[in-house]
């Protein structure tokens, strides 16, 4: 049996329709899609302490013992109801108790023996253990000593049903003896058990010993055909061709002096890493990463007027109409020395711009200057790749904020264009992508990273503010809305629920109440494309002086005018999104504020927010993250494809380096029959790679 025999519906387990569907909002389908949910913890059940051997400790411990004086009551002040009981071994007694677990009594009433997991605490200068897991043993304390699998939990499915479900797979397949997919000299290589074992393992495990080498198996398999797919992509993009383009030193010079500007360290050093690239013939495939003002469109701008010399042409894509404006608008006041011709399509807007001055056109227009070349730069969205336009003669496609524009998009892009060779590909970034994450996920894309500020740029001020001190942070918000500035209110939440998180339709009533006479708008993700394009443009015309916003705003707003932003509930958010959050602000000659607005902090938030005060970096920040939250939480693609281990090993550099190095292997050896298999599953990775 091979594992690609268990792609079989989950209808085949005989399980409730009504199961079946809350699997499927998991993405969980199929008999090996429940296989590789793996535990995310485990109750080791099998090391038990003695009573009079106890002391306060971080870890959970295992009891085991008779139960006795079993009480149950409700607290007075309190919805609670709670059972206590005395627990006791040959060695001594402690006192144990139950919150609102009222089915318990049923099970407790002969005062069995019971087996209890959990964390010890001192209470009236006792030891007492809280909400334990518990298991009952009967009137005998004979029992089988093992490891209980824990499984991640939603809506309507505890872990114990997947546990059944896994049970069912083991009983009607021989999961133990299924065909191996990694070839014997790397298991053999890296002392990995077989697939057949690692299952067994992760699932049904006798000891902890083995775990860890079980996950590190599965984990480096999948990873594996990342690196492969990477691989595979890369060489299918190294054979085609693409213009060879020359740094033109005097012109980049001459540009920079019309704009009164020099490039720092940092830029040089990535404008040497492009035009390497653009000289070999082949297509460059780079993601430009840089902090939030360290300079990434003047990159883009000066590696497009090196195009455009050459006599190509240069698309520029960004993810919303808004930033789309804001790039032709630049590039408009940029080039207007240059004798060269620019467009923007968006939803809503044609331009058509030379020279410094603009006008409204027709798409058919704009299709005839394509055509004709009179248009060197196009700036747009991605709807650029739907519309039927006359492209001939694309050197560089620029992609703002969106990491991947694989293959299959420049073709599509280019469908009706005459032109025999691929253009080449700049991707920009304010996102920063920890290194484990780069290495795994983007090793098709050679990298480069801005982190140095140009001169002159104002260090924004930040300050954690306590409910107390509120008011004090509401009258400077006065006094910049008398400066005819604007202000960001960004809240963790959209909806509002019986907590005190802040969410926007909330905090939305509330700032209208204490500024009446200012204009407030509020933005989130769930509105309407058109509805989120016509507010950001009136604050771009200074016509709403608060938006009250979702973390929508994180990425290509830049509004001069906006100098506060205050976040609500920061604890909520992850500290690179807090560092893309603050840089929204402080974008011009005005100084630019933050405000973290923190109702309970826990210690661990609070030591958070206190490296977010400290650090000067975001991608120091991302790693951080990368370390406290996981991958799939900071990346926002827990639902990806890959089994949780997999996500959670993406921030194993040793692992990553493992993978990376098998995998060059393999790809060099691809005559190889035993790579085969490997090579072939590769190729469906790389759907995941485009996502």
């Amino acid at each position: 049996m091979t594992l690609d025999d268990l792609n079989k519906p989950l209808e085949e387990l005989h399980l409730k329709k009504d199961l079946l569907d809350k699997l499927k909002l998991k993405k969980i389908t199929t008999i090996k899609d429940i296989l590789y949910y793996f535990p995310y913890k485990y109750l080791d059940l099998t090391k038990i302490k003695k009573i009079k051997d106890l002391t306060i400790s971080d870890e959970k411990i295992t009891l085991v013992g008779k139960l006795s004086n079993i009480k149950a009551f409700s607290a007075r002040y309190r919805k609670l109801f709670i059972i206590s009981a005395t627990l006791s071994d040959a060695t001594g007694a402690i006192k144990v108790m139950w919150y609102n677990q009222p089915f318990l009594l049923k099970h407790f009433k002969n005062q069995p023996y019971v087996l209890v997991y959990g964390k010890l605490s001192f209470s009236k200068n006792m030891l007492i253990m809280q909400s334990p897991k518990v298991k009952i043993l009967g009137k005998e304390k004979f029992f089988r000593l093992n490891i209980i699998p824990i499984y991640s939990e939603f809506k309507g499915v505890k872990s114990r049903t997947i546990a059944n479900i896994i049970d069912k797979i083991f009983q009607q397949f021989a999961i133990d003896k299924i065909d191996e997919t990694l070839p014997p000299l790397i298991l053999k290589k890296l002392a990995y058990p077989t697939l057949g074992e690692a299952l067994l393992t992760l699932h049904k495990p006798k000891t902890l010993k083995n775990i860890h080498q079980a996950q590190q198996r599965i984990s480096f398999e999948e990873i594996l055909y990342l690196e492969l797919a990477s691989l595979l992509n890369k060489s299918t993009l190294s054979k085609n061709k693409a213009p060879l383009i020359n740094k033109d030193e005097q012109l980049i010079q001459s540009f920079l002096q019309s704009l009164n500007l020099s490039l720092t360290q940092g830029q040089k050093k990535v404008l040497d890493d492009i035009f390497q690239d653009l000289q070999k013939g082949k297509p460059m495939n780079r993601l430009l990463q840089g902090e939030t003002g360290s300079g990434k469109t003047l990159i883009a701008e000066i590696v497009s007027l090196n195009i455009v010399t050459y006599g190509y042409q240069v698309i520029l894509m960004a993810p919303t109409e808004i930033l789309a404006q804001q790039h032709f608008e630049r590039l408009k006041n940029d080039f207007k020395n240059f004798n060269f011709g620019l467009g923007l399509i968006t939803s809503g807007q044609i331009f058509y711009a030379v020279k410094g001055f603009k006008a409204k056109k027709k798409m058919l227009d704009i299709n005839r200057y394509l055509s004709l070349g009179d248009i060197k730069i196009l700036v747009g969205t991605h709807s650029l790749i739907k519309n039927n336009l006359s492209f001939n003669n694309i050197g560089l496609i620029i992609i703002d904020e969106q990491q991947r524009f694989g293959v299959e998009q420049r073709q599509e892009l280019l469908s009706k264009s005459k032109q025999n060779f691929v253009p080449h590909f700049l991707s920009m970034t304010a996102t920063p992508i920890p290194r484990t994450l780069a290495l795994a996920l983007y090793s098709d894309l050679d990298l480069s990273y801005l982190k140095e500020k140009p001169p002159g740029f104002k260090q924004i001020k930040t300050y954690i503010v306590y409910p107390n001190k509120k008011n004090i942070m509401w009258n400077f918000i006065n006094k910049e809305l008398n400066e005819n500035h604007q202000i960001f209110i960004v809240c963790p939440r959209v909806e509002d629920k019986e907590d005190e998180i802040a969410s926007v339709k909330k905090e939305y009533e509330n700032i209208r109440n204490l500024f009446p006479k200012a204009n407030v708008a509020f933005l989130h993700g769930k509105m309407k494309p058109e509805e989120k394009e016509k507010i950001l443009k009136l604050m771009q015309a200074n016509k709403i002086n608060i938006l009250v916003s979702s973390s929508v705003i994180e990425v290509g707003i830049d509004l001069p005018l906006v100098t506060v932003i205050v976040i609500l509930s920061p604890e909520r958010f992850g500290l690179a999104q807090l560092y893309q959050l603050r840089g929204r602000v402080g974008r011009s000659i005005h100084q630019g504020y933050c405000f973290l607005a923190v109702s309970n902090l826990s210690d661990k938030s609070k030591k958070r927010l206190q490296l977010f005060l400290r650090s000067d970096s975001a991608l120091k920040l991302a790693e951080y993250d990368l370390r406290l939250r996981g991958p799939g939480e900071l990346l926002g693609i827990k639902q990806s494809g890959l089994s949780d281990l997999a996500m959670r090993a993406l921030a194993d550099i040793n692992l990553l380096k493992k993978a990376k190095i098998v995998a060059r292997y393999i790809f060099n050896h691809q005559a190889n029959k035993n790579f085969a298999y490997l090579l072939k599953k590769a190729s469906s990775y790389l759907d995941f790679l485009k996502a």
